[in-house]
């Protein structure tokens, strides 16, 4: 159902990224993740998802924090920040079309 209203979004005069809805709400659900578990719960490629974080993170929709891992290895978490959820929860609203 959401690919459906994506589609039909991009036609609209309000233009959603339908790339930065799976990612948003991979972030919704696990509140802080790193790039990796993102791309293995996301059907796109590792590039894709990184120029999305990106593009958010300019955006201020997603806050990057380095934290160390297990081993001693550092990784790069991410996390929705609060305009990243006021984005996500307008994304949600407008594809069940709800009022706000």
């Amino acid at each position: 159902m959401e690919n459906l209203v994506m589609r039909r979004a991009v036609e609209g005069p309000e233009v959603f990224d339908a790339k930065k809805l799976p990612i948003m709400r991979t972030l919704a659900r696990l509140h802080e993740c790193d790039a990796e578990a993102l791309c293995s719960r996301i059907d796109a490629s590792e590039l894709a998802v990184y120029d999305v974080l990106r593009e958010m993170v300019s955006e201020d929709e997603v806050e990057a924090s380095v934290r160390p891992m297990s081993g001693g290895k550092r990784s790069e978490r991410f996390a929705l920040t609060l305009k990243g959820w006021g984005e996500y929860m307008k994304a949600l609203a407008s594809i069940y079309e709800l009022s706000e």
